[in-house]
């Protein structure tokens, strides 16, 4: 078989959902109620797929030198349809919260409080292992001026909304994190409009932090332009106005609805060579929704080993590219695995998905999990001391 046969696949994805498995037993964790379980389910399964997608570009990268989209419909699908479902997963999310707003007021400071613990700590421990990699590959040695130098690690530490400059004239910077990265700064974009839509919905939100959100956004947006994402983030808020409909509080979903989901990802895949197209984002959306609105693939996402993987999504998007370029670079050699055949080039990324799973498990426990339990506190910190340098003033 060739390197890009879909059938690869099944090897690392159970090694993943197995080692996960042995994981979560150590430190199991309490389902928590009120979340959308075929969700959570789902976000795992599409980081993996991230990981797996990156793993095949890595096939021809060293071999051609460039880091491009692989020729296959199926592999290129499983990273660009993922990270389209991960903002839809945003949007569903946020938009849900500004729409049962009139219930429930939004608490601005708490929100944006929650999205710098949630996406920060963990970032900053990547950049740390990004900047150590690039010092080890210039041997600890300043290869440009200063003021370059500066303004690349400054572009990093700020989830590389200005750019992914190569640091310290490593070549092809980028591709030591997999070029994950170029998602965040559209994450943050899109929570710096929901003010925004918050008035534009008629809910509350102050006019000063919409205007200065809008003002931000706008400035991330002119560096960071992906019009199809805009669509994923539309998709998603429109599956969060559909499943709070009414005629949708009954429904339920049967086998034949889980059928038409993994129709629709099909469909997506055969009908562009990638999800910059109207129908791939049509039909993904299709898909989204009726995962939303309860369908779990016959099961799947709803098994517990789903719903502990769903747990490590963030770790294992945001490390998985850091973990191919270590173990391909100090490990095992370029030239080496350059020469692998397509079935030792899938005993690698076989081999290499426990380490995945376990760096990611071992991050969301002492990274993720206590900056996310954190919030209450710094947002009452953070509430304290505007209300001391108001006495002050």
């Amino acid at each position: 078989m060739g390197v890009l046969n879909p059938a690869w696949v099944l090897l690392p994805w159970l090694l993943a959902l197995g080692c996960v498995s042995l994981l979560s037993r150590m430190r199991p964790l309490p389902p928590e109620a009120g979340r959308f379980a075929t969700i959570d389910g789902l976000r795992g399964h599409l980081a993996f797929g991230v990981f797996l997608h990156h793993g095949v570009i890595w096939h021809g990268f060293l071999r051609s030198g460039k880091w491009d989209a692989p020729p296959s419909a199926f592999f290129n699908h499983l990273g660009q349809d993922s990270v389209v479902l991960f903002f839809m997963v945003t949007a569903f999310l946020f938009v849900g919260r500004l729409l049962d707003a009139r219930e429930r007021p939004v608490d601005w400071l708490r929100l944006y409080v929650s999205r710098v613990l949630r996406l920060t700590p963990l970032y900053l421990l990547a950049m740390v292992v990004l900047f150590t990699l690039c010092g080890v590959l210039t041997d600890w040695e300043r290869h440009v001026p200063d003021r370059e130098l500066r303004r690349a690690v400054w572009h990093w530490l700020l989830f590389s909304i200005g750019g992914k400059d190569n640091i310290n004239g490593v070549p092809y910077t980028a591709t030591l994190t997999a070029g994950v990265t170029w998602s965040l700064p559209l994450e943050w974009m899109f929570y710096l409009l929901l003010p925004t839509l918050a008035l534009l919905m008629r809910r509350t939100a102050p006019l000063w932090l919409a205007a200065a959100g809008l003002a931000c956004a706008l400035g991330i947006w002119a560096n960071n332009k992906e019009p199809t994402m805009l669509w994923a983030f539309a998709g998603g808020g429109l599956v969060a106005w559909w499943v709070r409909r009414p005629a949708m509080q009954g429904w339920r979903p049967r086998p034949w609805h889980d059928g038409l989901v993994l129709l629709a990802c099909a469909g997506a895949m055969v009908s562009a060579p990638n999800v910059h197209h109207t129908l791939p984002i049509l039909l993904l959306t299709v898909a989204f929704g009726l995962i939303a609105s309860g369908c779990d693939l016959f099961g799947l996402l709803r098994l517990r080993v789903s719903q502990q993987l769903g747990d490590l999504a963030y770790s294992i998007y945001l490390l998985h590219g850091l973990l191919l370029f270590i173990s391909l670079t100090f490990v095992l050699g370029r030239a080496q695995v350059s020469a692998y055949t397509p079935q030792a080039h899938w005993l690698w990324l076989s081999a290499l998905t426990p380490a995945v799973v376990t760096c990611a498990w071992l991050s969301f426990h002492t990274i993720e999990r206590p900056a996310m339990r954190a919030t209450d506190a710094w947002t009452a910190w953070v509430k304290h001391q505007c209300a001391r340098l108001r006495q002050l003033a």
